[in-house]
């Protein structure tokens, strides 16, 4: 495939100081109330179906308006337009959470709230991509990746805390997370203005911002990229069909409080803290490839600790698995996003990528929330569940054997082997054991 790799030059760290001020802000401002939207819906009353409209809402509203905003980015060659605007809307966007009183009223917010602010999304992986060298892609992406994992653990465990501790309604307990994620949207968002942008306007992204036409040829003519998404709408649908049962196992299954739900996120955030720079090294040393297809298969014990746990315990330790593969595959799939997408078409691929994937989102959530509403009506809650989870997990399996057919579009100085090789070659060596004393 000819494509221009973007960003050959090596990016400024003064350059890269905003995004790592932005990332730590903004995931601060999503941590305090995203990681508790689930449960905010199932204490408002949502059924399984709900839920399933739920989870489809929240996936499929943030990526239906990606591809012209995409391709309008492009066309202008402008990105910190968009990033800071998208911003600022979900940031005011919060503000009408802290009034709903109904599971339908909290999906409408979060729809509109997602539509507006989506225009961040493809602008934002694009200038990324455009200020760092093709060759350290992996392990930038993993160092902003960290910073924003930061910001949104100590977020999460701070909001956790101050809804254990605050008593009243549910809404008098989101008032204050609620709060702090607007302060906090808001600056994420201004950071931006910090960065210095030359417009680079283009032409291969000519035609009407909604032109499907122009938008299949560019997919037609990039063979990875198509490969790439195909794969992840197979594994998509199957991981997206056990989304809206988290919440409802959570709550009402393990009783969790809302620092226990809390915890469930700072422990798998914790563990991609603390893994994630080796794993943006490796990833950039062998390749995507083989760490995409690890990744995915990681996911399949997602459902499966969740349809067994009797204890929120055993999520904790379902997030300690999460946490691990998460370090290594998020990296390795938006390197390898970067890797198959030219550089002057990247904002309008990546928002078609995310178009199909959020649709493709949307269906399975919706199959699994109906599904799973079907299942407890027979069986009963726990077992119905347990049985959508287990039609998950088998779907994440098969879907994850497609992404052994991606091909690297580049070579790589190691292997995975070679890489664990050395790694145990590193342990320090068991001491040699002296004759047995009497």
């Amino acid at each position: 495939m000819s494509q221009n790799l973007t960003a050959d030059k090596p990016s400024d760290n003064n350059e890269l100081k905003p995004l790592y001020a932005r990332s730590i802000i903004n995931s601060f401002s999503s941590g305090t109330v995203g990681p508790f939207l689930g449960v905010y819906a199932v204490k408002l009353g949502a059924s399984a179906s709900e839920m399933g409209w739920f989870q489809s809402v929240s996936n499929l509203a943030p990526n239906m308006m990606q591809m012209p905003w995409g391709k309008l980015s492009d066309k202008i060659g402008r990105r910190i337009p968009f990033i800071l605007g998208g911003g600022l809307v979900t940031a005011a966007l919060w503000v009408p959470l802290m009034f709903v009183t109904s599971a339908t009223q909290l999906i409408a917010v979060i729809a509109v709230q997602a539509v507006l602010g989506s225009m961040a999304t493809p602008t934002w992986a694009a200038l990324i991509g455009e200020l760092m060298h093709s060759s350290k892609r992996g392990m930038t992406t993993a160092m902003i990746n960290r910073a924003a994992a930061i910001g949104s653990l100590l977020a999460t465990l701070a909001a956790g805390y101050l809804m254990v501790m605050i008593k009243g309604t549910l809404q008098q307990m989101f008032l204050i997370p609620l709060i702090v994620a607007v302060v906090c949207g808001l600056a994420s968002s201004l950071v931006m203005i910090l960065v210095n942008e030359k417009p680079h306007p283009n032409n291969a992204s000519n035609g009407s911002i909604f032109g499907i036409r122009d938008i299949t040829r560019h997919v037609n003519n990039s063979p990875d990229f198509m490969r790439f998404t195909k794969a992840s709408i197979v594994f998509g649908f199957f991981m997206s069909l056990s989304w809206p049962l988290f919440s409802i196992t959570t709550v009402n299954v393990l009783n969790a409080s809302m620092l226990e739900v809390a915890l469930i996120s700072v422990i798998q955030g914790a563990v991609t803290i603390a893994l994630q720079p080796w794993g943006g090294k490796l990833v950039d040393r062998v390749g995507r490839r083989q760490l995409i297809v690890g990744y995915r298969l990681g996911l399949i014990l997602v459902p499966t600790f969740y349809a067994l746990a009797s204890s929120v315990y055993h999520l904790y330790i379902a997030s300690v698995i999460f946490g691990i593969v998460v370090a290594f595959g998020e990296v390795a799939m938006f390197a390898y996003l970067l890797d198959v997408t030219q550089e002057e078409l990247r904002g309008t691929l990546t928002a078609f990528y995310n178009l199909v994937t959020g649709i493709v989102f949307f269906v399975g959530s919706l199959f699994g929330g109906y599904l799973a509403n079907y299942l407890v009506g027979i069986y009963g809650l726990v077992f119905g569940l347990q049985l959508a989870y287990a039609l998950s997990a088998i779907g994440r399996g098969i879907g994850a054997l497609t992404f052994t057919t991606l091909r690297e579009p580049r070579r790589y100085p190691s292997t995975l082997r070679k890489e664990f090789r050395e790694i145990v070659q590193k342990l320090p060596l068991m001491p040699e054991r002296g004759p047995a004393q009497p």
